[in-house]
């Protein structure tokens, strides 16, 4: 215990000594280098196009976000324990099935807490097979992942599920609006609160924090690694089953396919918030502006004329810079994980 804790605190002294050792316009690019270029971005889009700037398209933008970044928000836990959740966008899909099955028996409110503890279900199944098991999370939620494409066509049948246009207040969830703002960016937006609360003011975004950057020094200190790798599980689970709620309310309906879309942008937006303010590690805030930043740049590139497949290559190639980014952030540590 002693000689982890040793290791621990002089990796951490050398690491603070290199950060001491940039340069100030190093140490500004690291805090500031994601926030700037997108500005530059958006400036770019306005003057590109005249309604860019309009908030009507910042409204569009907001909406069309909504489930992304509540996967993303979820996908981001996983990441900060030292995992990867393939699952989550059948998580949606599967979510949205169910609370569309269940609102006609046993009404909205129970169906929706139903939907959501089956979603977390998944979760705990998800994490007890990456630690207690001891299997690989790519692996584990790649299987999850085919599992539940084949149940959710299997229940379905093929077809999509509809809810009830009677069904107001459910459907007040995704379409109804406060003022000039939507009620499901409401939601996205105290999810990401209590989500950011969590990660930032209590031990359990510590505790998960520690286990993704060192678990033998989490385990040597006292901390149950193999509950708080669950509880991530569960977190990333229940922000996709939310995402599966809403987005049944939005359309009216479950769709039996289509989840597996919101996969490459939750984790193009969770390695691009790394990057937000030079924290090299993934954290909510930052993973909020990094879907921001991708469907900002999906706006404005559809708004300046360029092709579907353009728009596709925009997010892969994000996806692999942020990596490469949040690596640069992280270069004085020791590149142990190749999993």
């Amino acid at each position: 215990m002693a000689d982890a804790a040793a290791s621990t605190s002089a990796t951490t002294g050398k690491l603070q000594a290199a950060r001491r050792d940039e340069s100030p316009a190093m140490r500004l690019l690291r805090r500031w280098g994601t926030i700037v270029v997108l500005v530059l971005t958006g400036i770019g889009f306005a003057f590109a196009s005249p309604y860019f700037a309009a908030i009507s398209n910042a409204n569009n933008i907001l909406f069309s976000m909504i489930v992304s970044a509540l996967v993303s928000m979820g996908l981001t836990w996983v990441v900060m324990a030292g995992s990867f959740d393939l699952s989550v966008g059948l998580i949606v899909t599967f979510t949205s099935i169910v609370v569309a099955f269940l609102i006609p028996i046993f009404g909205p409110w129970l169906a929706i807490v139903l939907s959501l503890l089956a979603a977390c279900v998944i979760g705990v199944i998800n994490g007890v097979l990456v630690t207690y098991a001891r299997l690989s999370g790519i692996v584990v939620t790649l299987g999850v992942m085919f599992v539940l494409d084949g149940v959710n066509v299997f229940i379905t049948g093929g077809y999509q599920v509809p809810v009830s246009y009677s069904e107001l207040a459910f459907l007040n969830i995704g379409q109804g609006k406060i003022g000039m703002i939507g009620v499901p960016v409401v939601v996205m937006l105290v999810v990401f609160i209590l989500a950011h609360i969590l990660a930032t003011r209590t031990r359990v975004g510590h505790y998960v924090a520690a286990v993704g950057d060192n678990p033998m020094a989490a385990f040597y200190s006292g901390i149950d690694v193999y509950r708080w790798v669950i509880v991530s599980f569960v977190l990333s689970a229940l922000m996709s089953g939310i995402a599966g709620v809403i987005l049944t309310a939005i359309s009216s309906s479950a769709q039996p396919v289509g989840g597996q879309g919101y996969l490459l942008e939750a984790f193009a937006a969770v390695y691009l918030g790394a990057t937000v303010l030079g924290k090299g590690k993934p954290h909510v805030l930052g993973t909020l502006i990094g879907v921001f930043f991708l469907y900002m740049v999906n706006s404005g590139m559809n708004m300046v004329g360029f092709p579907f497949a353009a728009r596709q290559l925009f997010a892969g190639l994000v996806l692999i810079l942020a990596v490469g980014a949040n690596a640069a952030l992280n270069r004085e540590e020791l590149h142990l994980k190749f999993i």
